[in-house]
Parts: C-alpha cells; sequence; structure tokens
C-alpha cells in the first residue's frame, strides 16, 4: 500500500540469490509494486495478482494457477507490509512447503516475525535469510529501469531547457496531506535560488498529479530555470530521471525511496516526530538526513520548521563537492 514498502523490500532479492545462487524465486504483486520490480535480474517470474486486501480469493486463485513451483517444494516469504491476515489466506492455498515472514497469522507460519521497532524496514526483511538458515549482509534497495525508460527522460531534460553539463538537482516538496511532513515554500525556494545562483543548476520538481498545482505555486516564486514533472512520469521513468540528477533536495516520503535506489545523492529533511531509523538511509555519505527535534505526538499544525535553509544549503554544497556533478553518470 506504501511505495517506501515495496521498494524497502527489494533488498531481500539479491540477498536470497547470495544465499542461494540456484534458487528460483518469483515474485506475486499487484499495482505499483509491480513496476518496482519490474526488469529485476533477480525475480524469474513477475506474478500480477488482483489485491489479496480487496479480494482475497480471487488473489489466492490466479496465484495457485500461476505458480511456476506446482509440484515441487517451495518457500513462501511475505516481506514486511504483508503481515495483514487476508494475505495469510492467500498463502494458505498456494502449496507452499513452509510460510515464512511477517504475518498477524503464526498459527500458519512455519517461522512468524512482528516487527522490529529497533532494526530498519531493510534490516526487518533481511531477517528473514537466517530464518532460512543463511547468513545475510545489508543490500540497498533496487529499482531496473530501461533504455527506453533513460531515453524518455534525457529527451524531457532537453525539451525542458537542460544544457549539456548543466547541474540538474531534483526537489520533492510535498507529501501527503495526512504525512505532515512539510517545510514551508519560501524555503524551498530559497534552496532552489542558492542552486541556481551557485552553480547554474536547472530545478526539476517531482510529485504526483494531485500535487502538480502546489509545486506551479512554489516554482512562480523563484528566480530561475525549473521545470516541473509532478504526474508525468511512471515509476520507471521517475527513477531513470532521477538517475540522470546530480543531487537531490526533498522530504521524506514515497519518491525519496526511488531516488535512493538510484544512488542520488539527497539532502532529506526529516520530521521530528518520526524515527529516523526505520525508513531513512542512515551511516551513508550520499544521504544527508536533516533532523533537529524530537517528538513523541506530532501536533496537528507542524511544519518542520526546526530546519534552516543554511543547513539545507550546506549539506547540498557538500554533496556536490564530495560527489561531483557527473560523476555518476560517468563511472
Amino acid at each position: 500500500m506504501a511505495l517506501g514498502t515495496v521498494v524497502h523490500a527489494t533488498p531481500l532479492i539479491p540477498a536470497l540469490r547470495e544465499a542461494m545462487p540456484d534458487s528460483r524465486i518469483a515474485v506475486a504483486s499487484s499495482g505499483f509494486a509491480l513496476e518496482v520490480l519490474r526488469n529485476n535480474p533477480g525475480i524469474e517470474r513477475l506474478i500480477e495478482t488482483p489485491s489479496p486486501l480487496n479480494d482475497w480469493r480471487s488473489a489466492a486463485e490466479v496465484l495457485r494457477r500461476e505458480n511456476p513451483f506446482r509440484g515441487g517444494d517451495f518457500v513462501l516469504i511475505t516481506p514486511v507490509g504483508n503481515d495483514r491476515t487476508k494475505i495469510a489466506l492467500q498463502t494458505l492455498f498456494v502449496g507452499a512447503g513452509a510460510r515464512v515472514g511477517f504475518t498477524q497469522v503464526p498459527a500458519l507460519y512455519r517461522a512468524a516475525f512482528e516487527f522490529d521497532y529497533s532494526k530498519s524496514q531493510i534490516e526487518n526483511n533481511l531477517s528473514i535469510l537466517p530464518a532460512l538458515g543463511h547468513p545475510v549482509r545489508h543490500f540497498e534497495p533496487q529499482m531496473f529501469f530501461g533504455a527506453e525508460d533513460v531515453d524518455w527522460a534525457e529527451r524531457m531534460l532537453v525539451e525542458s531547457g537542460v544544457q549539456a553539463g548543466q547541474v540538474v538537482a531534483a526537489f520533492v516538496t510535498q507529501t501527503s496531506v495526512t504525512q505532515r511532513k512539510n517545510w514551508r515554500k519560501e524555503r524551498f525556494q530559497a534552496a532552489a535560488e542558492f542552486l541556481i545562483e551557485r552553480y547554474g543548476a536547472h530545478v526539476v520538481f517531482l510529485g504526483t498529479e494531485s500535487e502538480a498545482a502546489a509545486i506551479d505555486d512554489l516554482r512562480k516564486g523563484i528566480a530561475g530555470a525549473t521545470s516541473s514533472f509532478a504526474g508525468k512520469t511512471n515509476l520507471l521513468q521517475m527513477a531513470a530521471l532521477l538517475s540522470l540528477c546530480d543531487v537531490g533536495l526533498t522530504l521524506d516520503t514515497g519518491t525519496m525511496h526511488v531516488g535512493r535506489t538510484v544512488g542520488l545523492p539527497m539532502a532529506i529533511i526529516a520530521p521530528a516526530w518520526s524515527p529516523p531509523l526505520e525508513w531513512l538511509p542512515l551511516n551513508n555519505p550520499r544521504y544527508r538526513i536533516l533532523k533537529n527535534a524530537e517528538m513523541e505526538v506530532c501536533p496537528p499544525d507542524y511544519v518542520i520548521d526546526e530546519v534552516s535553509v543554511d543547513e539545507v544549503t550546506g549539506a547540498l554544497q557538500g554533496l556536490l563537492e564530495e560527489f561531483p556533478p557527473g560523476s555518476r553518470r560517468s563511472g
């Protein structure tokens, strides 16, 4: 149901491949998760099912019919986010020799997990490997876009006025209205103008179609070259576009997780009420996490005012010095 949950499940694929090189891996999914997992070279088969949360019977029927392991022994794994009872019921009819993973119905599982809040989403998912009898190391999230996605992204940047060799900065300024992860419009505008004046940057904004109007309103206050791709990309095109950017400024939201899959250096403005351990890329030099307060409860009118413009521009400058423009694309 959440983009970040799907992205943070992807490290399971290379971890399983490393632990069991000869294993066969099929993934059943629905909705935008199909797009996140498409083209993944570690997956033998990607099976599209109806959402088991909406129609678990039909989802179970499709999974049973399309199951490539029918007649052989296999293990069914449910990562973080798939712990709903209806998903456990779906798995019951597939014929797996064992079920392992996160669930609210432990009686149906050989090894049942509950989320450990002392670990990140990725660490929780990777803890499944020891339950299967294998050591595990950290893997970063992955998405695999195609050449056609890169061609599209390059063409869109050129049509937006980006010049050869120009610094491209990605901004993610909007989140769901229920998330309360806002930073003030005028602060985003100041950060954009810093990049434009100091580095001659072109700033591109990403988001959903419903966020496009707010992004266009924000762009009106910026004296410099900007473009908006809000609502104009699918997830693989978004990943390709982010792979062509040099630096990012983002709230803690789904698009940030997509940026992580392509290794985009990012300054991340984090809310005081959300523990960074669960979702954010800690202890990685590519990411500067800006979080200056701690709150147990989020007030209804909360804005991330404790993070200043100077801190953000300092983080962006540091990232551009450590990861020079064009270095990721050339390397």
